[in-house]
């Protein structure tokens, strides 16, 4: 063991030799000259062998170390040491980025003026470097092969983290990026990633989208994002133009696709599309990476409601058969019998009954996560785009169901507009009405193949085509509390009320509980901003400001 230790401690002290007897000779001789080279050439065999470069590389890549003092070394200093013009070290600059690809030295571009525009480049030695060679383990720098899928990602990440920072040229980045993948063929994820047939440009867009996914869970990339992988402005304006107008590859492939904002596409706005983060994604662990717009259940804050004894029994019902180990049994009965093992339920009834917290409070016990879809979000101006967006939807949410341990809830709240009978096609109208049945007919066919549970809120059951109704197995009307259950809100939102207090305001006022919890806030900020519980008097100045149609919340005949 020592005399091993000492043979390597005795190998690494070669290799500083080496190097500074080569800095020695660049002084003595007046730079980089034949004599230099005739009078270097065994030291620089010597770390050529080591490093598994040619000895002009390896001359510039001791010149840089003996240089080296800490900080980034320009151009000109560099030019300056070898006594040679800067434009011969630019003419050099295919053995530096040879270096660079080896991780053996950075090359760093960055604009000192913003308004006149030009790259200023500086040369650096990262700690790695200085590291390894203090170690003796230089050979180890550019262990890219046979690599885990995250391994893979770990080493695109480093790529990507280093021309973000401008520390790799972006032409060094798309030669790592080929690098990698070619060395990494075992890989199902680099497979489908070569199948594609990308030209080098398109292949480092699409990577940096999965790394920005995988590595940052950062869905969403934006023209600001994109931008910081080219080296200039200008070498983005063509690209961005054919993401603008959707003739760009990745589009085209269905890579990536707009996303969708405010019901638009925003088209300074991608991600990739869920099917390819599901089929290019499958040998990652999945399961546990964040999905956005998904309310993970452990966040849920606990919440006491209160409904009529119809409405309990109902919702005690569904939250049985949402435990898991209810909910799976179910699932292998009804397909062992040939039926439909997905769960569409309709929550309706008058606004602030509780049919959206009634959502979440059934997630929280079932330790069920949500995705809440706003369905007004998903229509677009464009023809045909909202039915893509509808689908999009589902397709993402089976991709949850699929990658999740527990089955998620999917959310549609306030579907009113979805929901209502369709429309007749013989109008001036048509156009918008046979969007509005195209969509109806996608979320039809979707509760029918639906391997999921689905809760859809609305306060227009009535007005419900039976098509919808037939597809809700189970149906719960949320009705106004009663006066007796109005009591308990009242006083379990407001503990310090009496019973008397409770009782009065129950009578007096016909609340829902959301109406209820908004005067329970107000009293809040009442008694922050005053320092005084509210009286009986001022509850009912803010009942009474509740609504605007007093005459229908307000029972006759009950004195203040």
């Amino acid at each position: 063991m020592i005399s091993n230790f000492i043979l390597k401690q005795a190998e690494q002290n070669n290799l500083f030799d080496c190097i500074l007897d080569i800095g020695c000779l660049i002084k003595q001789t007046g730079g980089i000259s034949d004599q230099f080279v005739e009078l270097a050439k065994p030291k620089l065999q010597i770390l050529s062998e080591k490093l598994e470069i040619d000895m002009p590389t390896t001359a510039l890549f001791a010149a840089l170390l003996n240089l080296y003092n800490g900080s980034n070394i320009s151009l000109s200093q560099f030019a300056n040491y070898l006594k040679i013009d800067s434009i011969v070290v630019f003419s050099l600059m295919d053995k530096l980025e040879e270096l660079e690809q080896k991780d053996l030295i950075q090359i760093c571009h960055y604009c000192v003026d913003p308004f006149f525009p030009g790259d200023t480049i500086t040369f650096n030695l990262p700690y790695t470097t200085l590291d390894a060679l203090r170690r003796g383990t230089l050979h180890e720098l550019s262990t890219v092969k046979t690599l885990s899928i995250d391994g893979f990602f770990t080493e695109l990440e480093q790529l990507f983290e280093k021309r973000t920072k401008r520390k790799a040229s972006y032409q060094n980045t798309k030669r790592k990026i080929k690098f990698l993948l070619q060395n990494n063929l075992q890989l199902n994820f680099v497979q489908k990633i070569l199948n594609l047939k990308l030209l080098d440009d398109d292949l480092a867009m699409l990577l940096h989208f999965f790394h920005c996914t995988v590595n940052n869970n950062e869905n969403e990339m934006n023209f600001f994002h994109l931008s910081a992988l080219y080296e200039n402005n200008c070498d983005f304006t063509n690209i961005k133009r054919q993401l603008m107008n959707g003739s760009h590859v990745l589009i085209q492939k269905g890579l990536i696709e707009n996303i969708c904002s405010d019901g638009f596409h925003d088209t300074e706005a991608y991600s990739l599309s869920e099917e390819v983060k599901d089929d290019f994604l499958a040998e990652l662990d999945i399961v546990s990476m964040p999905v956005k717009g998904l309310i993970e259940s452990g966040s849920i804050a606990k919440k006491k409601l209160f409904y009529p004894l119809k409405t309990q029994k109902a919702i005690d019902e569904l939250y049985k058969l949402l435990q898991p180990s209810y909910f799976t049994d179910v699932q292998k009965r009804l397909q062992n019998n040939s039926m439909r093992t997905g769960f569409a339920c309709l929550f309706s009834g008058y606004p602030g009954t509780g049919k959206t917290e009634t959502s979440y409070q059934l997630a929280r016990m079932s330790g069920r996560d949500i995705m809440q879809i706003d369905i007004s979000n998903t229509k677009s101006k464009w023809f045909g785009d909202s039915e893509k967006q509808i689908k999009a939807v589902f397709d993402k949410y089976r991709t949850c169901v699929k990658n999740r341990v527990i089955t998620p809830i999917l959310l549609i709240n306030e579907a009113d507009a979805i929901f209502g009978k369709r429309r007749l096609l013989n109008n001036e109208h048509s156009g918008s009405a046979q969007t509005e049945n195209a969509i109806q007919n996608i979320i039809l066919q979707e509760i029918e193949n639906l391997n999921g549970i689905l809760i859809a809120t609305t306060n227009l059951s009535k007005n419900m085509d039976t098509a919808f109704e037939r597809r809700f197995l189970y149906k719960i009307e949320f009705e106004k509390p009663e006066p007796v259950i109005r009591k308990e809100i009242w006083l379990s939102l407001i503990p310090t009320l009496s019973e008397e207090k409770a009782l009065n305001l129950s009578a007096r006022f016909d609340f829902s509980g959301g109406q209820i919890e908004n005067i329970a806030r107000k009293c809040t900020v009442h008694q922050v901003l005053s320092g005084n519980i509210p009286s009986l008097e001022e509850m009912i100045q803010f009942c009474d400001e509740e609504t605007f149609y007093k005459e229908n919340t307000r029972r006759i005949g009950f004195a203040a």
